[in-house]
């Protein structure tokens, strides 16, 4: 389900605010859900829209019950934010993003991303983040 998780929020980006909670639920749960309905209201708002996909490369994944955690070396050097009207690019990602997200499993039996959290500098420099790392 991570995987799916940066398709639906480019999908909900494109559709009313009233539709888009129903594309994030296949995929997210609380608290992510709000914060990326949030923030893609806030996107929106400026005119803007995402581009590309970021390349997901996911590790360590460990599940505990009905929790999973999974680290994540994003390389977000294929997306950004561009202009809704132009299309112009106005923002790329970077490569070696490490992320580690948390997965709540429904009563439905699906795994939904509860939180994505960025992992602070200087524990990157413990455990560099790369594809191979």
């Amino acid at each position: 389900m991570y995987c799916d998780l940066y398709p639906a929020g480019q999908r909900a980006e494109k559709t009313s605010p009233e539709e888009r909670k129903a594309i994030l639920e296949d995929v997210a749960t609380q608290p992510l859900l709000d914060r990326m309905l949030r923030g893609i209201a806030a996107l929106r708002v400026t005119g803007r829209v995402t581009w590309g996909s970021p390349v997901v490369h996911a590790s360590d994944i460990e599940i505990t019950g009905d929790q999973a955690t999974l680290h994540d070396c994003q390389d977000g050097s294929g997306a950004g934010q561009a202009d809704d009207k132009t299309g112009k690019h106005l923002t790329r990602g970077t490569g070696g993003t490490h992320l580690v997200a948390t997965l709540h499993k429904g009563k439905d039996g699906a795994r939904r991303v509860s939180k994505v959290e960025q992992v602070e500098q200087v524990e990157r420099v413990e455990k560099p983040c790369s594809p191979t790392a």
